[in-house]
């Protein structure tokens, strides 16, 4: 695995020297280099530098800088380094002239040429090989090893034979190193779907590049199992290992690892299937390791990390874990493999091993790969094709094709052949499927998962067969450490869990048993919880699923277990008793009249009983899509199914209720494109009208109606367009032309050329312009020239500090000051320091930045009233309104600091620290908040002065880059990225607030626009979607907190007739949140039940932080909240109508509850609601296709309608731009 490229950055002027560096560089074999020119001259017209640096970057594994007074002084160059600091990459500093090194730059050590050039590459070529840029860094092959491993992960053995996941394990290098070196978050998780290449990515690609870098000690990897802690004292060295099983304590393993510190400065612990925690671990062992975890990493002196890989659909369940969802991590999403990866997946390891494709072989291997399980299904030819044929030196086209049956086949005819050769009986193979039962799940969204089973638990008259499966690598025995009271077992469980899904035999076995593992999954979690409780008698199976659970004990009583089996018998035996308790009901019917209706029973029961096994299917997949998965999209199409096929009228009301908690009343109004995809877009925030230009044309189009309103063409490409107040346009192209146009009067040339910037007035109803050596005032909507001013040398920007007064200022820090009419400045006065950003303030103030340093200016006096400087270099900063303070970042490091502005004190003591890089940071105009985002996915909100955010949410997993909008009032936050797509969020409590709104191609942009009332979100390919906000039909929303009083949020003791009943039940110790005629819900701890009629009981519904108060709601509906979160579920079903919301709101004084919640206390408030969509005359399906452009096909896969087919949707009335040409268009050429 040869180290990838060497990135050189340097500026134009130095060519020379860069040319000579790479020369150098080949020399010493760094074959690959990625050299340009300086993007001012080297990135051809109409590509974006930034995405450009920002790409071959990401690509590399190294930067050399090459430092001259030229290149210090680009923002081209000082846009690489920052790009490079920020994904986490090397630096090297090469002096090859004088020079004053930039900040970024300062803290990594430089190598200078002036004293001695040849000494000088010496030290850099030994400085690239100590960081682990060794051109001779590949690895050996291990002839004995097969190059293509299997269904089995790859290993470190492996390394030089695994190929295809080069830039994700790049980018996992990259994370670990910006954690080392920023510190923040120790826990990185590799996310990805099952057969995604998580395990081989961190075992073969990441873990043997970290062993041969100095300074990391990687321990593992290890799996979690059954014993995960005593799997993880395994894996420590000697000493530590003695340490840690001296100690008791929640820190034990920091104190053991407290004592490596001393000999390497990181170590790192590798866990792969992290999800085993979840699903196969004791759960007091599982919660052990966790609490040991959670103290190891937050300990500075132990200086561990971990990284560990995931299953993508076990995310969410590890983030509302109670004891994981207080571990801070960083997650790392692997996508799908591209057409390329999968070639050199096949093609690279057989150079390696020798071995000759026949031409053809690679290109029909990669066709074959568009299936989901295509990575597992390709790993498996692959070693069938060499175990069977490679022996030879080559490998055919018709030995894949013909004699392992292709990519699909490989796996089952491998799986028949083995069964072939061993011919069991008809007995043995009832064995062999009760075996596989054993060894498969079913996971939350109804996929078959492996399970580990011990292999005393495994028939004994197919333990040969097993023993064959393992053989041929189907099948992976292995270990259980010993425990205390257990010794060390032999456990078996399937090589992947594509053999589920690729051999016939077994899938149609596992889908004849498919109810039977459905239910066991179900109800092992409600025996574990019973067992726990302890055997509280409230979680005992009653009514239906305990008939259901005895028919399952009759039949196959003997793969139940222990934990099961006692659990039905107590359910039992607390039926008995409660019968015992009824009257007997007389029978009012004859036996004839049985008899004649009951065949027509029977058919009746059987069509209710099929139609709910696919609703609560839909249920239990949109729970698991919206909680586990974090696929809103998808739930709500499952929530919109359930409601189409539901009988009951209160089960389709609340299937509606969790599709709408989901949507939120976002609906699409509009779609429309523009003829190419725009270079920039404005949208007016107040009105409804967009600005766009791409190349020399600029347009204005009305967002209500979908219409074109005016264009203008310039005669250059145009570089900046502005909105007037009155919806006009001015526009600025490349050679410095200015136009006023799109209304009246008609359009008019304002400059000719030579203008450099401009901008508007906050009313605008002032264009202020700068050109070489002048600015110049116009107003608005007229054109009239109000005044020019001459200055000694070219501004490098100007800014209205009221509607007749302007600031000025020049690159090297020169400032003036202007009242618009006159012919001299008022004021002149210098920052000495170049200016990188001006911000104006109120009265006055102005607030600019350099470096390093912040300035707070006094624009009337004409002076710099305060300066301070910040250890980081300062990349942007904004006032906060109302509070005296400045906001100030670094895009880079994700730092943040708040700084008095009356004097530059720090207002929080350290700096403010996120994830990732920053790329929207966003004050609400109270002041009291602020949001961040930008890499990583994450968009956060801080309260101001406080050092952590208030809420976070994932907008998208691993997305390079999220930007942000803030609506006026500053309770909405608008996020997008290109992969995800855009979503509506609550600016306080980070609760989505619609579905992510998509389009065929990447996003491009968003923007809100009506005063908040509108969405307008832009593609890559030029589609405009229109989207309409409902308030009225959103989840969440502030409000102020109410002037009378409101219930007491805590539950009261029963009164006696009630306790008596709850008693009678086995519901001892609970409390009552709330009464309603015959209901009631009580609840204790973490657990609340509604009470009926007859008292029948309601599954469990919990709050895992604790309820602290409940209401009974219309429709079946409870609502439940704590100190910190909020939900509301299905009474009946005992279904979470919405995932666990967190509330800013913490620790009420005060509830109402009415058909929404009303929470607060002195200081804010906060309404929940639920509001039904409104489906009337159109199925649920049908509403959510129109509200979203989606649909969701036979398999789950979500579609994004394009705009014929959307328009094509039945509606009363057609949407606005849903016709080929609109009559009356308002369109003016000009």
């Amino acid at each position: 695995m040869p180290v990838s490229g060497i990135f050189i950055s340097h500026s134009s002027r130095d060519n020379a020297a860069a040319e000579d560096l790479a020369e150098r560089l080949r020399a010493q074999g760094y074959q690959s280099l990625f050299l340009d020119f300086d993007p001012a001259d080297g990135i051809p017209a109409g590509r974006h530098w930034e995405r450009e640096i920002y790409a071959r970057l990401r690509s590399c594994s190294g930067v050399v800088v090459l430092c001259s007074a030229h290149s210090m002084a680009s923002d081209w160059c000082f846009a690489e380094m920052t790009h490079a600091r920020a994904l986490g990459k090397q630096l090297f500093p090469l002096i090859i002239d004088d020079c004053e090194l930039r900040a970024v730059l300062l803290d990594t050590q430089a190598v200078d040429l002036r004293p001695d050039a040849e000494a000088g590459y010496a030290r850099l070529w030994a400085g690239m090989r100590s960081a682990g840029l060794d051109p001779t860094d590949s690895f050996d092959w291990d002839i004995r090893r097969p190059p293509y491993p299997g269904l089995t992960p790859f290993e470190a053995d492996d390394a030089a034979v695994y190929f295809g996941r080069e830039d994700d394990r790049r980018r996992c290098l990259d994370t670990l190193a910006q954690m080392r070196r920023y510190g923040g978050d120790r826990l990185l998780i590799v996310v990805g779907a099952s057969g995604s290449g998580k395990s081989s990515l961190v075992r073969a690609g990441v873990i043997p590049k970290l062993r041969q870098m100095p300074g990391w000690q990687v321990l593992g990897p290890m799996r979690p199992l059954r014993q995960p802690v005593e799997a993880l004292a395994k894996v420590l060295p000697d000493g530590a290992r003695e340490r840690f099983g001296g100690e008791a304590g929640a820190r034990a393993l920091a104190m053991a690892m407290a004592g490596e510190a001393d000999e390497r400065p990181a170590t790192l612990l590798v866990v792969d299937q992290l999800e085993e925690l979840v699903t196969t671990s004791e759960v007091g062992a599982a919660a052990r390791f966790v609490e040991l975890l959670q103290a190891a990493l937050a300990d500075a002196a132990c200086d561990l990390y971990c990284l560990a890989t995931l299953r993508s659909d076990y995310l969410a369940a590890l983030q509302t874990h109670s004891a994981w969802g207080q571990v801070p991590f960083r997650e790392m999403s692997l996508g799908p493999m591209t057409l390329r990866h999968f070639a050199e997946i096949i093609a690279k390891p057989a150079e390696v091993a020798g071995i000759e494709l026949e031409p053809g072989l690679v290109e029909t291997l990669v066709q074959d790969t568009g299936t989901a399980d295509a990575l597992p299904l390709l790993a498996f030819a692959l070693n069938r094709l060499w175990r069977d044929f490679g022996q030879d030196g080559t490998i055919t086209l018709a030995e894949y094709t013909d004699r392992i049956g292709g990519l699909a086949g490989a796996i089952g005819q491998e799986a028949d052949a083995v069964l072939a050769a061993l011919k069991p009986t008809s007995a043995q193979l009832a064995d062999l499927q009760r075996a596989f039962r054993q060894m498969v799940r079913v996971d939350p969204e109804g996929r078959y998962t492996r399970r580990s089973v011990h292999w005393q638990d495994i028939p004994e008259a197919v333990h040969p067969l097993m023993e064959a499966f393992v053989k041929a690598r189907l099948l992976v025995a292995g270990h259980d450490a010993a425990s205390d009271d257990q010794p060390e077992a032999r456990t078996l469980e399937v090589a992947h869990e594509a053999l589920f899904r690729a051999w016939g035999r077994l899938k149609r076995w596992l889908d004849e048993d498919r109810a039977f593992l459905l239910w066991r999954q179900h109800v092992r979690p409600e025996a574990q919880a019973w067992q726990g409780a302890p055997r509280d008698p409230g979680l005992l199976l009653r009514g239906g699923p305990l008939a259901e659970a005895r028919r399952w004990q009759r039949e196959r009583g003997d793969e139940l277990g222990d934990e099961l089996q006692a659990f039905i018998a107590a359910s039992r035996k607390a039926a008995q008793r409660t019968r015992l308790r009824r009257r007997l009901i007389e029978a009012g019917v004859t036996l004839g009249l049985v008899a004649m209706a009951g065949l027509g029973v029977a058919l009746w029961q059987q069509h209710q009983e099929t139609q709910a096994q696919l609703v609560n299917s839909y249920w239990s997949g949109a729970v698991s899509a919206r909680d586990a998965g974090g696929d809103a999209l998808k739930a709500a199409h499952y929530f919109a199914r359930a409601a189409d096929l539901s009988e009951s009228a209160d089960q389709r009301t609340n299937a509606l209720v969790a599709a709408g908690a989901l949507s939120g009343g976002l609906e699409l109004a509009a779609m429309f494109s523009l003829p190419h995809s725009p270079d920039a877009v404005v949208v007016s925030p107040a009105g409804a009208v967009l600005l766009s230009w791409a190349g020399p044309a600029v347009r204005l189009d009305d967002l209500r109606s979908a219409r074109m309103l005016a264009s203008k063409t310039h005669d250059a490409p145009v570089a900046q367009a502005v909105l007037t107040a009155d919806q006009q346009v001015v526009s600025r192209d490349m050679a410095g032309s200015v136009w006023l146009w799109g209304g009246t009067p008609a359009a008019r040339e304002l400059a000719p050329h030579g203008v450099a910037g401009m901008a508007v007035d906050d009313a605008g109803r002032h264009l202020l312009a700068w050109s070489a050596g002048a600015v110049q005032v116009w107003a608005l909507p007229t054109g009239e020239s109000l005044g020019r001013l001459a200055l000694p040398q070219a501004p490098d920007g100007a800014r209205f500090i009221d509607g007749q007064t302007v600031v000025a200022w020049a690159a090297d820090g020169r400032f003036w000051r202007w009242r618009v009419g006159t012919v001299e400045p008022q004021a002149t006065w210098a920052s000495n320091c170049a200016v990188r950003g001006v911000v104006p303030g109120e009265g006055g103030e102005l607030l600019s930045w350099c470096d390093t340093a912040l300035l707070r200016h006094e624009a009337l006096a004409g002076r710099v009233a305060a300066r301070w400087a910040s250890p980081e270099t300062i990349d942007g900063a904004r006032w906060v309104p109302g509070r005296a303070l400045v906001l100030s970042w670094n895009t880079a490091r994700g730092r943040l600091r708040l700084w008095r502005a009356e004097d530059g004190a720090p207002s929080v003591g350290d700096a403010l620290a996120r994830a990732g890089s920053i790329a929207r940071v966003l004050v609400t105009p109270d002041g009291s908040r602020f949001v961040t985002s930008g890499a990583g996915g994450d968009v956060e909100t801080w309260e101001v002065g406080e050092e952590a955010p208030a809420a976070r949410a994932t907008h998208g997993r691993g997305e390079a880059l999220v930007k942000a909008a803030l609506d006026a009032s500053g309770t909405r936050v608008l996020a997008w990225s290109a992969a995800a797509g855009a979503r509506l969020w609550d600016t306080d409590t980070m609760t989505p607030l619609s579905l992510p709104l998509r389009h065929d191609a990447r996003l491009a942009g968003a923007a809100f626009f009506d005063a908040g009332e509108g969405v307008v979100t832009w593609a890559e390919d030029a589609s405009m979607r229109v989207w309409r906000r409902h308030p009225d039909r959103e989840l969440t929303t502030p409000t102020a907190p109410p002037a009378g009083n409101g219930r007491a949020p805590g539950p009261t003791p029963p009164d006696a007739a009630l306790k008596a009943r709850l008693d009678a039940l086995g519901l001892h110790g609970y409390q009552v949140f709330d009464r309603r005629e015959n209901d009631a819900l009580v609840g204790t701890g973490p657990l609340a039940r509604r009470l009926g009629p007859d008292d029948v009981v309601s599954a469990p519904l919990t709050l895992a932080e604790g309820v602290g108060g409940g209401a009974l709601l219309p429709d079946g509906q409870v609502v439940l909240w704590g100190n910190t979160t909020v939900q509301l579920w299905d009474g009946t079903n005992g279904q979470p109508l919405t995932a666990l919301l967190r509330a800013d709101v913490l620790y009420p004084d005060g509830v109402r509850v009415d058909t929404d919640l009303l929470s607060w206390t002195d200081e804010r408030a906060r309404r929940w609601r639920w509001p039904v969509p409104d489906t009337a005359g159109t199925s649920a399906q049908q509403w959510l296709a129109r509200s979203s452009a989606t649909q969701m096909d036979a398999q789950g896969a979500i579609t994004v309608l394009t705009r014929a087919r959307w328009c094509a949707l039945p509606r009363a009335t057609p949407p606005a731009g849903c016709a080929d040409a609109v009559p009356g268009s308002a369109h003016l050429d000009q």
